[in-house]
């Protein structure tokens, strides 16, 4: 650490903090905790889990004094020296986490992990409270800040695969922890939600957050399709966009990406078919390198970050939405 850096404190030293470490080399910095060491003009300065062995694992990791090291996030608060804040523990503990630190002295702003409340109304509060503080709130949601997925914004917005056909996709672990990560990336590519219908499915709930099916209607009249799976069983995250000039397939969670143009057959005269013309795997590295770097920026410049908590509020209103449907059995539309 230098003089002049901004002191950070992490709060939650489980995989998206600390732990994904481990998978460095495949990924990339991939944590927190690795992010604020990396970032220029930055530093890790404390940090809080209430496991034990967690903290200490992330703790003897970066070097992080005993007094720095908090059981209490609290506690972590209370003592001050803070400039900036990331929230990676368990989604119940989003929004009283991001409310106090908001109300911490001293603290310019705070990433926080996906989603940003379990509730609407617990979220506009936090979007209220970070206006009122003037601080900047950022949610985590990670392929904003990636490269190859700006790509295919940038091929949408200038027209470069023609007319959109369909849009489908695939998702596991409750429509408000990793379907608002889809809906999210929906709403990038192709603007704001209007309506949507949800139907029970077969994939099981993640800690009392359903996984329904769902039909999207986007304000622009495109609609789109979204299937859970079961998350118990393995992980799965696709995008698909088809449209007349060609297609683009987002996999492995986003960390592989097909290009398709489309071309004569090599099968049938007179048949054209979409062809694999490129598969880009550069583009989910150093991600949570990229949030801090932006948390970092828009703190001391006092612009709004990437993926402000106003984002992050309608990727919260789009789920609830699909609860609401849920339980209704109708097709309901946003606010």
């Amino acid at each position: 650490m230098t003089q002049g850096d901004l002191r950070a404190g992490l709060i939650g030293c489980g995989r998206i903090g600390c732990e994904f470490d481990d998978d460095a080399q495949r990924i990339g910095i991939y944590t927190h905790a690795a992010a604020y060491r990396a970032a220029a003009g930055v530093a890790l300065w404390a940090i809080a889990d209430a496991d034990p062995a967690k903290l200490t694992n992330c703790g003897d990791r970066y070097g992080i004094p005993l007094e720095r090291r908090y059981t209490n996030a609290q506690a972590m608060l209370a003592a001050g020296q803070l400039d900036l804040v990331s929230i990676a523990a368990p989604d119940a503990l989003h929004f009283p986490l991001a409310k106090a630190a908001l109300a911490t002295p001293g603290v310019r702003g705070i990433l926080l992990e996906k989603p940003l409340a379990l509730s609407v109304e617990a979220g506009r509060e936090l979007v209220d409270l970070a206006a009122t503080h003037q601080r900047a709130l950022a949610v985590n949601y990670s392929r904003r800040f990636c490269p190859a997925h700006a790509r295919v914004q940038t091929a949408l917005a200038e027209g470069g695969l023609g007319n959109i056909q369909q849009v489908s996709g695939y998702y596991g672990k409750g429509i408000r922890h990793n379907g608002s990560h889809w809906l999210d990336l929906l709403r990038q590519c192709f603007g704001p939600i209007s309506r949507l219908q949800a139907w029970a499915s077969s994939a099981p709930d993640f800690e009392s957050d359903p996984s329904p099916d769902l039909r999207i209607e986007l304000a622009s009249g495109l609609r789109a399709s979204l299937l859970s799976t079961n998350h118990l069983a393995y992980s799965l995250f696709e995008l698909d966009i088809v449209a007349t000039l060609g297609r683009v397939r987002i996999s492995d969670s986003g960390h592989r990406i097909d290009w398709y143009t489309v071309q004569d057959s090599p099968f049938y005269s007179g048949y054209r078919l979409p062809q694999l013309q490129e598969t880009d795997q550069s583009g989910m590295r150093d991600l949570l390198l990229a949030a801090v770097e932006d948390l970092r920026d828009a703190t001391l410049t006092r612009r709004l970050p990437r993926c402000t908590a106003e984002d992050g509020l309608a990727a919260l209103l789009a789920a609830e939405t699909a609860i609401q449907s849920l339980a209704s059995g109708k097709a309901e539309r946003l606010p």
